[in-house]
C-alpha cells in the first residue's frame, strides 16, 4: 500500500489517529482555520419553493399550538388542508354544506371541481374528497368553540371583516401569512406557505405506502402534473434522495474507508509517508 508505513522509520511521517478520526462531528478546532479575511459572495438563484411538514411530531406541535391558543379556525385549516390535498383556491372556497349534510351528519365524500384544472383538462371531471376521522375532529373543535355557524358558512371565513359579519373566505395571502407566522413561533426551520398543506398530503401518502410506485401514478393523476418525477420534486422527495445519495458515498473517508480499517487491524494508530 504506498504511502502508508506503520513505522517512524521517515522523518516525513505524519502520526494519524484513526480513533479520532472517526468521531462523529463536524466542528473544528478554530486552531485549525482563521477567519474569513474578506467578503465572499456566491452568485446563485434564490430558492423560495416550499416545503412540506416531514415529521408528524412537527404536525402535532403546529395543531397542539393553535388549540392551545384558542386558533381553532386555523387548526381547522391545517388539518384540513394536509388531509384533503387541495390547491388553496379550491381549499379556501369550502363551505361546511360540503362536508356536512342537511340532517348535520359528516359526509363520506363529496365532489371538487378543481379551479386550475377546468380550463386545461380536455374531459371535465370533479375530483372526490374522502373525509376522515381528523378532519372531523378538527371542524367539531372549531364549532364547539365557535357560535353561529350555518351550513352556508365559508369553512374558512375571513376574521378581517372588522366585525361586520360578512360570509368571505379567507384569503391566500392571510393564508401564507398565518403558516409563514407558526414556522418561525415554533422554530420549525421549514420554508412555509401555502403549498405547505398540498405538500405534505403527498409527502405523506407516499411515505405511508412505502414509496410505492402505484401511488406515485395516483398523486400525479391528482396532482394534475406531466410525469411521476414532476410529482417527487414537487413534494421534495427527489432532493432527499440526491442528499442521501451524497451522505452514504462518502468515498475515500479516511475514518470510514474499509481498506484503511482492515489494513489497521486492531492498531487504530498508524503513520503516513
Amino acid at each position: 500500500m504506498s504511502g502508508i508505513s506503520t513505522s517512524l522509520e521517515h522523518s516525513s511521517t505524519i502520526l494519524i489517529d484513526y480513533t479520532a478520526l472517526k468521531r462523529n462531528t463536524r466542528v473544528l478546532n478554530p486552531d485549525l482555520i482563521a477567519p474569513a479575511k474578506e467578503e465572499v459572495i456566491n452568485e446563485m438563484v434564490v430558492d423560495k419553493t416550499s416545503e412540506p411538514i416531514k415529521s408528524m411530531d412537527d404536525i402535532i406541535a403546529i395543531s397542539r399550538y393553535l388549540i392551545t391558543h384558542g386558533r381553532f379556525r386555523d387548526n381547522m385549516l391545517f388539518i384540513v388542508g394536509i388531509n384533503f390535498g387541495l390547491r388553496i383556491s379550491d381549499l379556501r372556497m369550502l363551505r361546511f354544506s360540503d362536508l356536512i349534510n342537511e340532517n348535520f351528519v359528516f359526509k363520506d365524500t363529496f365532489p371538487v371541481f378543481e379551479i386550475k384544472t377546468r380550463n386545461t383538462r380536455k374531459k371535465k371531471k370533479n375530483r372526490y374528497i374522502t373525509i376522515n376521522n381528523a378532519v372531523v375532529d378538527a371542524v367539531t373543535l372549531y364549532l364547539e368553540n365557535t357560535p353561529n355557524v350555518s351550513l352556508s358558512d365559508y369553512l374558512f371565513r375571513s376574521e378581517s371583516n372588522n366585525g361586520m359579519y360578512l360570509n368571505e373566505p379567507i384569503t391566500p395571502r392571510s393564508v401564507n401569512r398565518i403558516l409563514k407566522g407558526i414556522a418561525k413561533d415554533l422554530h420549525l426551520g421549514i420554508k412555509m406557505s401555502t403549498h405547505t398543506l398540498r405538500k405534505t398530503f403527498c409527502y405523506h401518502q407516499m411515505v405511508m405506502s412505502g414509496n410505492s410506485s402505484r401511488k406515485l401514478l395516483l398523486l400525479q393523476k391528482m396532482m394534475n402534473h406531466s410525469s411521476p418525477a414532476q410529482t417527487l420534486d414537487y413534494i421534495g422527495i427527489t432532493m432527499e434522495e440526491i442528499t442521501e445519495a451524497y451522505l452514504k458515498l462518502n468515498l475515500g473517508s479516511v475514518s470510514e474507508n474499509y481498506l484503511i480499517d482492515s489494513a489497521i487491524g486492531e492498531d487504530e494508530t498508524t503513520t503516513v509517508a
